[in-house]
C-alpha cells in the first residue's frame, strides 16, 4: 500500500504508538474531544428533561378542573351554571368568562412554547449524537464511549416518548374542551 503525505495509515482507535491516527488525531485528542461532546449532549439532556416535565405539569393544569380528567360531570355542570347566573345577576360574567380565555390562551402559547423548544432541543441533541459523537467514539476506540452513545440516544428516545405520550394528551384534552364548549354554548 502506497502511503503519502505524513498521516500513518491506522487502524481507528490502535494509535499507532501515540501517533496521529488515520483521523489525524493521536488518541488523546480524540478521547478530549470526545469528553468535550459528552459534556454538551449532557447539557442538552438536562435542558430536554426539564422542558419535558414541564410540558408535563402543563399538561396537568390543562387538565385542572375536570372531574378524574373526563370532562365536566352533572354537578360541576351545574355548579358552572349556578355561577354564570349569579355571576349575570350581579353583572360579573363577561368578565369572569374573558379571563378564563386569556387564562386558556396563556396556557395554549406557552404550550406552543415549549412543544416548539422540545422539538429544536431534541433535533439538536439528535445532530450532536449521530454527526459529532458518534464518529467521535469510533475514533477514540475505547468501548465506553460507544456505550455513552448508546446511552444518549435511549434518553432522546425515552424523553421523546414522555413528550409524545403527554402531547397526546394535551391534543385529547383541547378537542374534550372544544367539544364541551360547543355543547355548553348550545344549551
Amino acid at each position: 500500500m502506497h502511503n503519502s503525505g505524513n498521516v500513518a495509515m491506522v487502524a481507528p482507535g490502535s494509535g499507532g504508538g501515540g501517533g496521529p491516527t488515520s483521523y489525524g488525531m493521536t488518541p488523546e485528542q480524540a478521547s478530549r474531544e470526545f469528553d468535550s461532546l459528552r459534556r454538551e449532549a449532557t447539557k442538552l439532556e438536562r435542558h430536554l428533561e426539564d422542558r419535558v416535565a414541564r410540558y408535563q405539569q402543563l399538561a396537568q393544569r390543562l387538565t385542572v378542573g375536570d372531574s378524574n380528567g373526563a370532562g365536566p360531570s352533572d354537578n360541576d355542570t351545574f355548579s358552572q351554571r349556578s355561577s354564570l347566573l349569579d355571576n349575570a345577576e350581579m353583572g360579573t360574567a363577561s368578565s369572569q368568562y374573558s379571563d378564563k380565555k386569556k387564562d386558556t390562551k396563556n396556557i395554549d402559547e406557552e404550550e406552543a412554547l415549549l412543544s416548539k423548544d422540545i422539538h429544536r432541543t431534541m433535533s439538536t441533541m439528535t445532530e450532536l449524537i449521530n454527526t459529532r459523537m458518534a464518529p467521535a467514539a469510533e475514533r477514540t476506540g475505547r468501548s465506553q464511549h460507544s456505550l455513552l452513545v448508546k446511552r444518549y440516544r435511549e434518553i432522546l428516545f425515552d424523553c421523546g416518548a414522555d413528550y409524545n405520550k403527554t402531547s397526546a394528551a394535551v391534543a385529547r384534552r383541547r378537542e374534550a374542551r372544544e367539544l364541551f364548549r360547543g355543547a355548553s354554548s348550545a344549551v
